[in-house]
């Protein structure tokens, strides 16, 4: 059940499905999606006394999606049926799901709705709305694919009818499911599954005997709202325009209200009464009919889905760099997810940017040449790149590594491409993809689709709200930043220079003209070209809302395809740890992870110098050295001044993460830049540990202020030194902010990912 503010009925439903008389083991799982009235108070208070198991699992609204939803559902639960009800569907009888169940004794049934009945205190037109609803009718139906030539010459009403089927209250076999999960949409996506079932040879069937109380009595606004939509949706996936104009609306309109008022006639309703029923009705009809022919107007069309032939899937990962050439965050996310997805069953392979350490004259590798070997099991290809690039634009535009990644394509015949990254690979490899007609999503780890520093944050530490245009290029040269506002807005008058790059070839003497009228040239394309390559995916997911909506706000990208969902943890090296107090009574702060600029290291260990050594200290875990590096030397230099507040503790195997957490008694990520969803705030809430975080970007979203950590305001020293100082005068803070929420494994990660994967291979797709 999917639930968001259903307290008017959800008791009812409750109760309801708690006097149910079942011959089979049955469990119950919600999905709330940013509740704000007693929803979430009703399911807790029917935990303990519900007579099945009930979970209670909790999205982000950004989250939600009448297909995804349903499948995150279905991914969780493990029955062999999955029943789906709405919160305002109230089962009529106890016998409800056993009469729903009995419809699979029947192998040939994959899908089997119930009946809707109008609510005892429905509005009279709502009754007489429903009578020829046929979700409403009396009677049993099954609905089977009609030979083949009948079904080519149906029309798409027609067509319409038959896959007919309403998730209200329904239910399908996993093994059908997971053959074709419900389609990403906003609306139809139980329509869509039953034609995906009808057409694999799949009976769906309507059982009036299984019913529930559901209707709505809707005002002409909402009514016009759902039938634009409708509308919408019909015109879109069907190819069916249910209202050709408008003055087609207003004729329906006429005949459907002489029928209105013959049924009120029969209701016995007369006088004033009948009047104000009619004029209502009026509105009503004229709204659905308006509504529909309005959503009907919309040019886009939705791909045909089918079902896949088996449920496991050859999955490739495409990613900037892997194991054991590279650590970080997203090498090591895509290390944990390709082996979870490995598993649960499915074929995977890694397609990565490896470097070079030969030269191609001392026996190493061509540029852009592959070699296949094996990483802890897993088949991956590496394609070497030495990333000495002649210009900026091979920084984004890569046919060299296209035709690698066709060449991959080729020997892997993918079911399903998702890109961890396209940084050092090329921004085009998604539109390869499209044109062979595959599948392909890309989890956006970070800023390099807008910004080509990546990190959305200038050398002078300066943050970007947005990508700067033209005056990106001076950022990237990394002189006069403070000219990129100007920049910005004055060196688009020179794009005519771009001619010049062909005429250097006869007069050389232009050829540093030309050379700067081909960097303008390559920082002008960029963000259109690369934008256009995510957008190229059929999915693309972002790991906090905040790059969500930078992704947005470009106007590049469709928003129903940009979809929130946070990474999954690697929670083997979680154990249970015995944290004891520090032996001279101090606060032990902690910052795990790489000492670079950009991460505000130089900030805390500011703020430390502001607080009595003697009650707090500063533990720094992560790869330490100022003989070679001169940002590190400058904070050795800082740290020295702190009266011995800080200890660098160097680089430490993740295998000791535990032990690393049993010395911090809170964790500060204090990064100047606008961090996504950072690994270390994860694990610091899987060690029951509290966070200090800058106020920007999904720091400030995953870490709530007062819950489970404490903001301060980013790049501010003294706002950072002031939190800090609670923990010291407050000695039971750190014990108070330990409201953890859950953690997403890895593992319920793949589980996630496997639904979208299947979900999409399903889309029918032309390709060469």
């Amino acid at each position: 059940m999917p639930t968001r503010n259903g307290d008017a009925f959800l008791d009812r439903v409750l109760t309801a499905l708690a006097q149910q008389e079942v011959s089979l083991p049955w469990d119950f799982l919600a999905i709330d999606s940013g509740s704000t009235d007693r929803t979430l108070a009703i399911l807790g208070d029917w935990q303990p006394r519900f007579p099945v198991p009930l979970r209670v699992r909790h999205i982000h609204p950004s989250a939600f999606d009448h297909g995804d939803t349903r499948n995150l559902l279905a991914a969780e639960s493990t029955g062999d049926l999955l029943v789906f009800l709405t919160q305002d569907a109230i089962p009529r009888d106890a016998a409800w799901l056993e009469t729903l169940l009995r419809n699979f004794a029947d192998p040939r049934v994959g899908a089997a709705y119930c009946r809707n009945v109008p609510r005892p205190d429905a509005n009279i037109l709502t009754r007489v709305f429903s009578e020829h609803d046929p979700g409403y009718a009396t009677g049993r139906r099954e609905h089977t694919l009609p030979p083949v030539a009948d079904y080519a010459r149906m029309s798409p009403h027609d067509k319409r009818l038959l896959f007919n089927m309403n998730d209200v209250a329904s239910a399908i076999r996993r093994t059908v499911w997971e053959r074709h999960p419900f389609p990403r949409t906003e609306f139809g996506e139980d329509v869509l599954m039953a034609r995906a079932l009808i057409e694999a040879g799949h009976v769906v069937v309507y059982d009036a005997a299984a019913a529930v109380e559901h209707s709505h009595d809707y005002l002409p606004t909402q009514m016009r709202e759902r039938a634009q939509v409708d509308g919408q949706f019909n015109v879109e996936w069907l190819d069916r325009v249910c209202v050709k104009s408008r003055s087609e609306a207003r004729a329906l309109t006429a005949r459907q209200l002489k029928r209105d008022r013959q049924a009120l006639d029969d209701a016995g309703v007369t006088g004033p009464a009948l009047d104000a029923h009619l004029t209502l009705a009026e509105g009503l009809r004229e709204a659905a009919f308006m509504g529909l022919y309005e959503g009907g107007r919309s040019t886009r069309r939705h791909r045909a889905t089918r079902m896949l032939g088996r449920s496991t899937l050859r999955v490739l990962f495409v990613v900037h760099g892997f194991p054991p050439d590279t650590w970080a965050g997203t090498e090591v996310y895509t290390l944990g997810l390709a082996q979870a997805m490995q598993r649960r069953g499915h074929e995977v392979h890694v397609l990565t940017r490896a470097p070079a350490a030969r030269e191609v004259a001392d026996g190493g590798p061509e540029d852009f040449s592959l070699a296949r070997a094996e990483f802890q099991g897993l088949p991956v290809w590496r394609m070497s790149h030495r990333l000495r690039h002649q210009r900026l634009r091979d920084t984004y535009d890569q046919p060299r590594a296209e035709a690698a990644f066709r060449e991959v394509l080729r020997d892997v015949n993918p079911d399903v491409v998702h890109f961890q990254h396209l940084i050092h690979l090329s921004a085009r490899l998604p539109l390869v993809c499209r044109e062979l007609g595959l599948a392909s999503l890309i989890t956006v780890n970070d800023y390099w689709a807008l910004c080509a520093r990546v990190q959305f944050i200038r050398p002078d530490a300066v943050r970007c709200d947005e990508n700067q245009g033209l005056g990106c290029l001076v950022c990237v040269k990394g002189t006069a930043l403070d000219r990129i506002d100007a920049a910005r807005r004055f060196l688009p008058a020179l794009r005519p220079l771009a001619p010049i790059v062909n005429l250097s070839r006869a007069l050389p003497a232009l050829t540093r003209v030309a050379d700067a009228a081909r960097e303008l040239q390559d920082i002008a394309d960029r963000h259109a070209f690369v934008c256009a390559g995510y957008a190229a995916c059929d999915l693309q997911i972002a790991p906090s809302r905040f790059l969500r909506q930078k992704l947005l706000d470009t106007g590049r990208f469709d928003p129903h395809t940009v979809l929130y969902s946070d990474y999954g943890t690697i929670t083997d090296r979680v154990r249970p740890i015995a944290r004891t107090a520090d032996p001279g009574g101090r606060i032990r702060f902690g910052f795990i992870g790489s000492l670079l600029w950009y991460k505000g290291i130089d900030l805390l260990i500011r703020a430390m110098r502001e607080l009595d050594p003697s009650k707090a200290v500063l533990n720094i875990h992560g790869d330490f050295t100022p003989d070679r590096d001169p940002f590190h030397h400058q904070l050795a230099e800082l740290a020295a001044a702190s009266a011995g507040a800080v200890a660098f503790h160097g680089r430490f195997d993740n295998q000791d993460i535990a032990r690393v957490y049993e010395g911090i008694d809170v964790l500060v990520v204090p990064s100047i830049w606008f961090e996504n969803s950072p690994i270390t705030i994860h694990e610091s809430f899987l060690f029951r540990t509290p966070v200090v975080v800058s106020n920007i970007g999904g720091m400030a979203e995953l870490v709530r202020d007062g819950v489970d950590g404490l903001h301060f305001e980013a790049g501010n020293a003294a706002d950072l030194a002031g939190r800090l100082a609670r923990f010291v005068q407050e000695p039971g803070l750190a014990a108070a902010l330990g409201d953890f929420p859950p953690v997403k494994t890895i593992d319920e990660d793949a589980r996630e990912m496997e639904v979208r994967y299947r979900a999409l291979a399903c889309i029918v797709r032309s390709g060469t």
